[in-house]
């Protein structure tokens, strides 16, 4: 059993993150679009390996004034579960702090617990001066990168055309990445909440990184203003892993 697969799998769905987003886009644009989550939403979702369910993972994101700021905190948790959780326990948490005015990161932070590993980490962003400030090192950025959980709220304020590809700058683990989103097809999913017309999204890295990994990883948003991602979906040696959508609120 491929257990570092399905780790993996439920530590990518925290972040999905950076995988779309081709540009910052400013406040005015974003009340063009009518951004679906400007209230708020807490969405849940099931991981599973087969038939097996290997854990639930959960992406919130909600209006805040944050040093003064207006800011939309993002919060995500991913845990293992059952069997899984009895061989290889996960218990990740991450938060991004995203400015308003032209949805560019401000601050992130994660903590990691898998198995036996545990890693607590910071991330300060100054986009003006185009570093990244960790406790121990900065790292040069170009200006407008994004962390990995933040991107994945950026993309839903994008129209999404199959044809269409994107490139896009992230910064994880001191590490620059550039990562290339491709927009496939619409298709229709059935996911514990039910069924949906959606956009496939598949990215792709040109070089190592957090998201290189064996077999290939798709996300699939709702092909509406909303732009819900609903399932994402991992093809892997050993068969597939998938998280699915079981509940979503919004405020």
């Amino acid at each position: 059993m491929k257990i570092n697969k399905i780790k993996l799998f439920i530590i990518s769905m925290i972040g999905l993150a950076h995988l779309f987003c081709p540009g910052r886009i400013s406040v005015s644009q974003a009340k063009d679009l009518d951004v679906p989550f400007a209230r708020g939403e807490k969405i849940g979702y099931v991981v599973k390996w087969g038939i097996i369910v290997a854990g639930r993972a959960s992406l919130t994101v909600e209006p805040q004034v944050w040093n003064g700021q207006d800011v939309y905190r993002i919060y995500s948790e991913a845990t293992s579960s059952g069997l899984i959780g009895s061989i290889y326990p996960v218990k990740d948490k991450s938060e991004s702090i995203v400015n308003r005015s032209d949805f560019s990161t401000l601050s992130f932070y994660k903590d990691v617990n898998e198995g036996k590993f545990h890693q607590q980490e910071q991330m300060i962003f100054d986009q003006e001066k185009g570093k990244v400030i960790y406790q121990d090192a900065t790292v040069d950025i170009p200006k407008g990168t994004v962390d990995v959980l933040a991107s994945l709220y950026a993309v839903r304020l994008r129209s999404l055309e199959p044809g269409k590809e994107f490139t896009v700058n992230i910064c994880n683990n001191k590490k620059n990445y550039e990562l290339v989103v491709r927009v496939i097809s619409r298709e229709t999913v059935k996911v514990p909440a039910g069924e949906f017309k959606t956009v496939m999204v598949e990215p792709l890295l040109k070089q190592e990184g957090i998201f290189m990994h064996k077999g290939r990883l798709f996300v699939y948003l709702t092909d509406d203003q909303d732009r819900i991602p609903v399932l994402l979906r991992s093809k892997i040696a050993v068969g597939s892993i998938i998280a699915a959508m079981e509940k979503i609120q919004k405020y």
